[in-house]
């Protein structure tokens, strides 16, 4: 295992001092031993650039990668003892798979016999599932065998770490689903610590430790994934981690008592302020529901925001829905039960407990209120449901 550290780490292409192209911009992460870290963000906001430099395939600008304190930004990749899978597999195609899982054993001056290297494949492949597979070549396996074939490969030199590009981005839907959870379990097994870049949130929430979200090659925020999605930094954190994405709406907000009285267009509602951390100094506000926090006010009496909706489109999605619809407010999308009677232009009134409720500073874009979870909120918060 091996604390990855990254200490105000630039890389700018091209000339720094004239038209360079900053890729990543003093960026600092700590990974602690055997720690899955997931590298999240768009298109071009530097993740690959980040995994390229752990690796040794790109030398920073600026700052230090250092591997168990050790700073390796002059080591060449072959030295650093890492293995790395990316998304087009990578297999040698006038190879067996066994002659696969061997290459890298062979090559390394390691001292290991025919017989150690054999039973050190033989070993992989069981934990892959893939021993009925080792006589056959790239050419005849499936999309998720390669994959499986592409980790042992990594796994067998029990390196210090683990880079994986995007791996399952060739994969259908439903096998992306099987492999990330087999790749969450045999990490969890080896105990290896990992570095995944991925564009996929749903992939970054359920295999991560810990997750770097990344935009225009800056770092917006490193935490767990519980984290990321109830505690978003600002604005970007919180529609970007999230599906579907977060309902927005500009309001003001005033300051009572005991609690903060926020108006929408339509609708107004009190947050106590014992659900308030943040001090908050501004009277513009951007308020965010998560649409599977909403329930039908016919279904659920709550303290939060009522929504009069006029439905748009129905989406089912087995026992729930995703509907669209215009309110007061703006566009709402809502996540729902109870959903078999509503259809295109009916009437359907929304509702969000207070503790679920997001506020951003609407010049800054920064947090001021975050999704309690049950257990954080306070008794008296909690909202009262009622039965139809």
């Amino acid at each position: 295992m091996t604390h990855l550290e990254l200490n105000s780490v630039t890389k700018t292409f091209g000339d720094p001092n004239k038209d360079g192209v900053v890729a990543v911009n003093n960026l600092t992460i700590d990974v602690a031993d055997g720690e899955f870290l997931v590298l999240l963000g768009p298109s071009g906001c530097g993740k690959t650039t980040t995994l390229r430099m752990i690796g040794g395939l790109e030398e920073p600008t600026e700052g230090e990668v250092k591997f168990d304190g050790t700073v390796v930004n002059d080591v060449k990749a072959r030295n650093r003892d890492i293995a790395m899978v990316f998304q087009d597999f990578a297999l040698y195609p006038h190879m067996t798979v066994r002659e696969n899982l061997a290459f890298g054993l062979r090559r390394e001056d390691n001292g290991m016999t025919d017989d150690d290297i054999e039973e050190h494949v033989v070993e992989t492949a069981e934990m892959l599932e893939i021993e009925d597979l080792l006589n056959n070549k790239p050419a005849q396996l499936s999309g998720g065998q390669k994959q499986r074939v592409a980790l042992g490969r990594a796994i067998i030199r029990e390196p210090r770490l683990f880079l994986f590009d995007e791996p399952l981005a060739n994969l259908d839907a439903q096998l992306r689903k099987t492999m990330r959870t087999e790749i969450d379990e045999l990490q969890s097994k080896v105990g290896i610590t990992s570095a995944y870049v991925t564009h996929n949130q749903e992939e970054a929430m359920t295999i991560a430790d810990k997750i770097a979200v990344l935009n225009a090659g800056e770092l917006q925020q490193l935490g767990a994934p519980d984290q990321v999605f109830n505690e978003p930094a600002n604005l970007f954190v919180a529609q970007f981690v999230g599906s579907p994405n977060m309902n927005l709406f500009e309001a003001t907000i005033g300051e009572t008592e005991d609690s903060f009285r926020v108006e929408l267009d339509g609708s107004s509602f009190d947050l106590p302020k014992r659900l308030v951390d943040a001090e908050i100094t501004t009277d513009e506000v951007l308020v965010g529901f998560r649409p599977q926090d909403f329930y039908q006010t016919r279904r659920r009496a709550l303290d939060g925001p009522e929504l009069d909706t006029e439905v748009r489109v129905v989406e089912p999605v087995g026992t729930e829905a995703i509907v669209h619809g215009d309110s007061a407010p703006g566009d709402v999308t809502a996540k729902i039960g109870g959903f078999h009677d509503l259809s295109s232009g009916k009437q359907l009134s929304l509702t969000i407990a207070p503790e679920h409720v997001y506020l951003f500073d609407a010049r800054t874009e920064e947090l001021l209120k975050g999704r309690l979870v049950a257990e954080r909120a306070d008794d008296e918060a909690s909202a009262s449901e009622v039965e139809v």
